[in-house]
């Protein structure tokens, strides 16, 4: 028996992590504290200093980032595991946030973070 991820209700109609899993958020530190980045940013780590930074295709992802960064701490909130909105994914590596490709998505799955397809109750914020 499947589930409906339609009939779970999403409280903040922007989020990027989806309810229909547990997830494990929790702090991490960007590498660049005055970077303003948006929720939904898919991050990888900074070997060198154990940070956090936004990811291009070519790497491999850690989190993904689920509020916006205020530019001004290097403290910021993200998923570590569980279920996000795929229509909701940034790729923050270039000059402008883009969103994310769907090769880029999929890497997502093998670190524990599944993404989910877009739907009603969770339209694009």
């Amino acid at each position: 028996m499947g589930v409906n991820y339609e009939s779970i209700p999403v409280k903040n109609q922007s989020e990027v992590v989806h309810p229909g899993h547990p997830g494990i958020v929790d702090t991490a530190l960007l590498k660049n504290e005055t970077v303003k980045l948006k929720a939904g940013t898919i991050l990888k780590m900074d070997a060198a200093s154990g940070k956090l930074e936004p990811a291009a295709l070519a790497d491999t992802p850690i989190a993904v980032l689920t509020a916006d960064s205020d530019g001004k701490n290097a403290e910021v909130l993200v998923l570590w595991h569980g279920m996000v909105v795929a229509g909701r994914l940034l790729d923050s590596s270039g000059a402008q946030p883009a969103a994310a490709s769907p090769a880029m998505v999929a890497k997502l799955r093998g670190i524990g973070i599944h993404p989910t397809q877009l739907f009603s109750s969770a339209k694009k914020g």
